[in-house]
């Protein structure tokens, strides 16, 4: 497949934000170039010298406020799932902790998982009753295909697709989920069906993030050079935190740039430190945190989990007596 020095250029930026492979990175970018006239191309040359502004024609936003909540809500459970990573034998904080490591950016994305991550994405997302509450997400539901697993939201008019999910790849998962909960003395029960009347009230005390949380989750890869992310949405302004390793105000331009980073996006003042993006209607906000000690890994990669802390606890072997 040839490629033109102007195709390779978007190319190979969209890939640093996307994780994409070639395959799935140049059609999408040759299917938009190719469709734009000779005016319209000239201006993407000028937007990668920085003299022009096409944010969202090479990675599209999602196309409606359904998809957009959606996203919202892969990206938090995603992030609160990279503890479950950072205690899978040996424990260690310094070992890359990310659900995703490539996302396809389309109207329905197409998400490809990190080893190892299915079942502590499963078990932060999936809907069960404990005690009065509902843990889990609300209203999150799944249809399993043969390679594939799309995600929805009952109330929603949205999906994202996991890649890569046969069936044993899901049993793996859903082991990591039983595993955990029998360790927690949790229910392993999760709510099917239509849209539950405990979900309704849950989500009535409880609106589900909106924002730049779907933004950041289409350009994951930004991320993944830094130990694991931790999100905080509240409503639509989102709380992005990482170890020190990537720089903040790298970060911050990659948000920024002319062709691949948030559409309408300006700096911001940060209310708690770091740096901010606004769209004038959503905020986002990036700060680092002090690193992890690595002296700290071998005691903490030795340390004997007791049961309930992981889904990957196993019971002690006993010495056979002869």
């Amino acid at each position: 497949m040839a490629r033109s020095s102007l195709t390779e250029q978007l190319v190979d930026l969209r890939r640093g934000y996307t994780g994409e492979n070639l395959s799935q990175a140049v059609p999408a970018v040759k299917t938009v170039l190719h469709a734009l006239p000779d005016d319209r191309r000239e201006r993407v040359v000028d937007a990668l010298n920085g003299r022009a502004d096409v944010r969202g024609l090479f990675l599209p936003d999602a196309p409606s406020d359904d998809q957009r909540t959606l996203e919202c809500v892969v990206l938090q459970s995603a992030t609160d799932a990279s503890v479950h990573l950072q205690l899978r034998p040996p424990a260690s904080m310094l070992r890359p902790a990310h659900v995703f490591h490539a996302v396809e950016p389309a109207d329905t994305p197409r998400l490809h998982l990190a080893e190892h991550a299915l079942g502590p994405l499963l078990y932060e997302m999936l809907p069960r009753h404990e005690d009065r509450w509902i843990a889990g997400v609300a209203g999150f539901r799944v249809e399993r295909h043969p390679r594939s697993v799309e995600i929805r939201l009952l109330d929603l008019d949205a999906s994202v697709v996991l890649s890569n999910v046969d069936e044993a790849a899901w049993q793996l998962g859903m082991n990591y989920v039983h595993n955990l909960l029998k360790g927690r003395d949790l229910p392993r029960t999760f709510i099917e069906g239509p849209l539950s009347p405990a979900e309704r009230e849950h989500l009535a005390e409880f609106p589900r993030p909106t924002g730049l949380g779907s933004a950041v989750l289409r350009r994951y890869r930004l991320f993944t050079a830094a130990p694991w992310l931790r999100s905080l949405p509240q409503r639509d302004q989102w709380w992005l935190e990482w170890p020190q390793s990537l720089g903040v105000p790298k970060v911050a331009d990659r948000l920024l740039h002319p062709v691949f980073g948030l559409p309408n996006a300006v700096e911001t003042p940060s209310p708690s430190g770091g740096l901010g993006l606004t769209t004038g209607w959503h905020d986002l906000y990036l700060r680092e945190v002090d690193p992890p000690d690595p002296a700290k890994e071998e005691a903490l990669g030795a340390f004997d989990w007791p049961e309930g802390v992981t889904g990957w606890w196993e019971p002690p072997q006993r010495e056979t007596v002869r």
